[in-house]
Formats: C-alpha cells, structure tokens, sequence
C-alpha cells in the first residue's frame, strides 16, 4: 500500500508566522497556487481512488483544488487535524512557542501534547493499514502531524525529527506494509 501525505497551501497566519493550529484559517492567495500545483502533480499518480483530509478550512480548500482534477474518493478525518497549540493560537511565533512545542509529553498551555497528536495519528495509521484494500491513499493534512506521520514510517532522533518541515503543497510518498 502506498500513502502520499500532502501538506496544505499557506494561509496569513503562516505567512505571518502566527500559531495556526486548529484555528480555522482559509488559504491564502499564495496557497491556493500552491494547492494547485499540488493537484497538478497529484495528477500525476492516478491510482490515488481515496483521499483522507483534515476537517479545517485549509485543508479542505486544498483538497477541493485536487479533487477538480483528480477524482477520487474523499472523507474528512479529525485525526488529520492539526495540534491544538492553545494559548499560541493565532499569536507570534516566539522562543516560548519553540520550546512549548519542543517539550514531547507537556501540553501546549491550553492545547496539547506532541504525544497526544502521535497517539491519535499512529493508531489513524495502524487501522488504515489494517483496514484499506490494497491501493494508494492520499492524506491532506498539516505540518505538525506530517512530522508525526514521516516519524511513523522513518525511524529518527529527536532532533531529525523536530529539523523535519513539510513544504506547504508538497507530496510525500511512503511504502505501508501490513
């Protein structure tokens, strides 16, 4: 089974570098190109027959942008969502953003735990394998469960993993195997 993991285009408050962890912010203009190139070279795999998306805004717009030209099944999944960054929603990205997110089984004030986003997309992960047909799944979601998701698939150290960054409209590919 092969899994494609696909990040969202920007929105402002990626490009102002504010917190957008579940807050429901829409694309941008930027984004929504790169939610385009992104569908162009999704078109690019057509035996992608099942799209996974995040319930936010943003995802959901870049997904609409690939199922224009790529049909496929789609189904929305809270597990896709981003982390809850709680206090840091929507605030300027600072030193104590940095370290809240850095600190694996300490909340985010207010949001929650690196562990916690590992848990619900780990156990997304092993049902999805376990469960899906033999084929290829497109997942549409957000930077910090990509992290997650690559960390599923690529063992790595803490550091590798905190250094790893998805670009926005980019597409991964992963080998499931059950």
């Amino acid at each position: 089974m092969k899994i494609y993991v696909a990040r969202h285009g920007e929105t402002d408050y990626n490009s102002q570098e504010l917190g957008c962890g579940v807050s429901d912010i829409p694309l941008n203009e930027k984004g929504l190109k790169q939610a385009e190139r992104l569908a162009e070279v999704t078109a690019r795999y057509p035996h992608i027959g099942l799209m996974i998306v995040s319930p936010l805004a943003r995802a959901r717009q870049t997904a609409e942008c690939i199922l224009r030209r790529c049909p496929m099944e789609l189904r929305i999944d809270d597990r896709l969502r981003e982390q809850d960054y709680g206090v840091f929603e929507g605030q300027k990205k600072g030193k104590e953003f940095h370290a809240a997110v850095r600190e694996f089984a300490k909340p985010c004030p207010g949001g929650e735990s690196l562990f916690h986003v590992a848990q619900r997309v780990y156990n997304f992960l092993d049902e999805l394998i376990r469960d899906q047909p033999a084929g290829e799944v497109l997942l549409l979601t957000h930077g910090a469960v990509s992290r997650v998701i690559r960390s599923y698939f690529v063992p790595m150290g803490n550091e590798e993993y905190m250094g790893f960054l998805q670009k926005k409209g980019e597409l991964a590919v992963y080998e499931a195997k059950r």
